[in-house]
């Protein structure tokens, strides 16, 4: 039988996800499709516009049969340990197929570059070294080595759909998976579009227009009807949108209280970068502001987000070491699921060393402390969160304890 697996944000779920679904499907012949989805927060370091069941119903809604929980030291961390904690998950849920969006989907060609960057031969490492030095991000000088070692168009490398579809078939290389790859044509806008002109806008642009807007006008036409349903009954509820300019306050307000010193023990910080927060911060007055006044050619948009996330979540480099990431126990966690899908958690709830969690009780599973630490950051993630929407009871902690899975029949 054969089960797709998609990797996921749904942020929110709209046409170009519904396409995307529909052709892997087409593609693999799959008759049953689990997908992995970023918790609370996104890779680019952003919150979720309305909460991690919703979303997950929307893709059960639109044609999924098990959406699975991603972590989130993995879901809000750079592209290769994103990729390395979604694609372990689909391949221990038995998915014989991962099916991802590409801007360039010549298997063949991600491939090689996937393998040439696992290897790392001197002459990359030199390379990348060189571009460093010039001041430029990893990922900006790891691109540039790749463009000059493997004569590549920087498209290839540089757009964001190819950078994770990348990371993607290095986890399959590397870890020996039997998980079939299979790049799917994006269709649409590029992913950071702010454009609405067409009828696969970015989900970068929806987000932009209902900030814009405090509404879903005008978005009808861009989400699929059961999404947009779900994403309006959120935002009656009072429990969506929130953005990262929400939390301007609380960030500048805790960086303006601290030293550059105890900054210095959250991932991605690089000498010199604790200190530039802080002072930064106390001459910033929002979040756009203070992104603005602390970007660099090395410290870039996404990285700055994720610190910012970090930070605001007390996600230390000591935290990464105490569940031993990126080498952390993984877990099944179901945020929604139809019948096909409780079939499949049927079958997965007898991996001995990658457990099934429905509520966070853990007791009695293998490396209980690990997984505990990694549950308890999740509660926390969505308690901050919280705070942000309107309704008390989205503000109210504990929502991780208290909310099941979404069944839908």
């Amino acid at each position: 039988m054969k089960t797709l697996g998609i990797v996921a944000e749904y942020n929110p779920f709209h046409n170009g996800h519904k396409y995307h679904m529909q052709k892997s499907r087409e593609l693999t012949g799959a008759n049953r499709t689990v997908v992995v989805m970023s918790s609370t927060f996104t890779q680019r370091g952003e919150p979720a516009i309305c909460d991690k069941w919703s979303r997950g119903e929307m893709a059960i809604k639109e044609g999924a049969d098990l959406v699975l929980e991603l972590p989130l030291p993995f879901s809000c961390s750079s592209a290769d340990f994103f990729a390395r904690g979604a694609v372990k998950i689909l391949s221990q849920a038995g998915c014989t197929h991962i099916a991802f969006g590409s801007e360039h989907p010549n298997l063949e060609r991600l491939k090689e570059i996937a393998h040439f960057i696992e290897k790392e031969p001197p002459g990359f490492q030199e390379k990348l070294r060189q571009h460093l030095k010039e001041g430029h991000s990893f990922p900006k000088s790891r691109s540039l080595a790749l463009e000059e070692l493997l004569e590549l168009d920087p498209e290839i490398i540089n757009s964001p759909n190819n950078i994770l579809a990348i990371e993607y078939l290095r986890t399959i290389h590397r870890d020996k998976l039997s998980l079939i790859p299979v790049p799917v044509k994006r269709r649409g806008t590029p992913y950071l579009s702010t454009s609405l002109t067409n009828d696969f806008p970015s989900a970068t642009a929806i987000r932009n227009s209902i900030s814009k807007n405090k509404s879903l006008k005008g978005l009808k036409n861009y989400i699929p009807p059961a999404s947009y349903n779900i994403l309006s009954r959120e935002i009656n509820r009072g429990g969506a949108p929130v953005f990262s300019e929400d939390f301007a306050p609380v960030l500048l307000g805790i960086l303006r209280g601290t030293t550059g010193k105890n900054l210095s023990s959250y991932p991605e910080i690089a000498p010199g970068l604790e200190n530039r927060l802080v002072q930064t911060a106390r001459q910033a007055i929002g979040w756009n502001n203070f992104l603005e006044k602390l970007q660099t050619r090395c410290f870039v948009q996404t990285r700055l987000q994720r610190i910012f996330v970090y930070i605001l979540l007390e996600l230390t480099q000591s935290f990464r070491e105490e569940i031993k990431f990126p080498n952390s126990p993984l877990y099944f966690r179901p945020l929604a699921f139809n019948k096909k899908g409780r079939e499949i958690l049927h079958k997965i709830k007898e991996i001995e060393d990658f457990p099934l969690i429905t509520r966070p009780t853990i007791r009695r599973l293998p490396r209980v402390s690990e997984i505990k630490k990694m549950i308890d950051l999740e509660a926390r993630a969505t308690d901050f969160w919280g705070l942000f929407c309107s309704s008390p009871e989205y503000k109210k902690g504990g929502r991780d304890f208290r909310t099941p899975p979404v069944f839908l029949d």
